[in-house]
């Protein structure tokens, strides 16, 4: 059943902004129809005698827990274990990896790279802070499936990330076992690719899905994209209804996950974004 989810991190700016407190903000929520938060480990470790009673009084799961890792220089994989025995205490299926980062040079060669498979396949397969990562997301996703937890990687929005382009992306998953997909439907705009062929092209893999917008801003128009901007889903310029309607012929079952951090004003975006991805709602 497709379901709607809001980052936690929204609800925290939200209080900011209008003075509500937490629980008022999940009720709200709750009242829109999200029926989940997408949760940062690390926030929720710090505080989870607090986090947990407030999110199981408002009605409200961990559709997903999220945290940043350095796989490819840190060879440790204790603190990720945790929070993979973390999400399975919780009763969280799905956990995201921001799994390392490349220096600028390989980066750079990355992206020189990555309009091909052929040439995406050989740097990946040759360079050791990738080949860092993939040894450590095969032996997380062993561990993870033991706990009936899947992971993931995303099109994160970051240069010096490898699996921020479609290729590598796809080279991921193919040299990862157990390894799914959360498609980030505005990161691709960071990195000037088609998200609709990307989303064909992974199909298979995905398991969760962002639901970010993009807005055209004028500090980037003309470089290398429209913009990067905040707006509620389905008001941006990305293909937003035709991406969810072929996801829902694919027969995706899992959550829609509404994105748009730092937006000046949460709980308007919150709104007007579960009031449109309400239409793939099938819960």
């Amino acid at each position: 059943m497709r379901k709607l989810s809001v980052f936690y991190e929204h609800i925290l700016q939200a209080c900011e902004q209008s003075g509500k407190t937490i629980p008022e903000v999940l009720a709200f929520c709750r009242e829109q129809g999200i029926s989940a938060v997408e949760m940062n480990y690390s926030l929720f470790a710090s505080e989870r005698e607090v986090i947990a009673p407030m999110l199981s009084a408002a009605g409200l799961v961990i559709s997903c827990m999220h945290e940043t890792f350095d796989f490819s220089h840190d060879t440790d994989l204790g603190r990720a274990q945790q929070m993979l025995d973390t999400a399975a205490s919780q009763q969280v299926s799905l956990v995201l990896f921001v799994a390392g980062a490349l220096e600028t040079a390989e980066a750079a060669e990355l992206a020189a790279c990555s309009s091909t498979y052929e040439a995406t396949s050989t740097f990946m397969a040759e360079n050791k802070s990738i080949q860092n990562m993939v040894h450590a997301l095969s032996s997380l996703a062993e561990y993870a499936a033991l706990r009936g937890v899947s992971i993931t990687l995303e099109d994160f929005d970051g240069f010096l990330q490898p699996f921020a382009r479609t290729y590598p992306l796809l080279w991921f998953m193919e040299h990862v076992p157990g390894l799914r997909y959360t498609l980030d439907i505005g990161n691709f705009a960071f990195s000037d690719e088609d998200v609709s062929y990307a989303a064909w092209l992974l199909k298979d893999y995905i398991v969760h899905v962002h639901c970010k917008d993009r807005a055209e801003s004028p500090l980037v128009h003309g470089r290398f994209c429209r913009g990067l901007g905040q707006t509620p889903a389905g008001t941006g310029y990305l293909p937003m209804a035709k991406l969810l309607t072929d996801l829902e012929a694919c027969d995706y079952d899992g959550y829609l996950a509404i994105e748009h951090f730092d937006a000046p004003d949460q709980l308007s975006f919150i709104e007007q974004s579960a009031a449109f991805l309400r239409q793939w709602v099938s819960e």
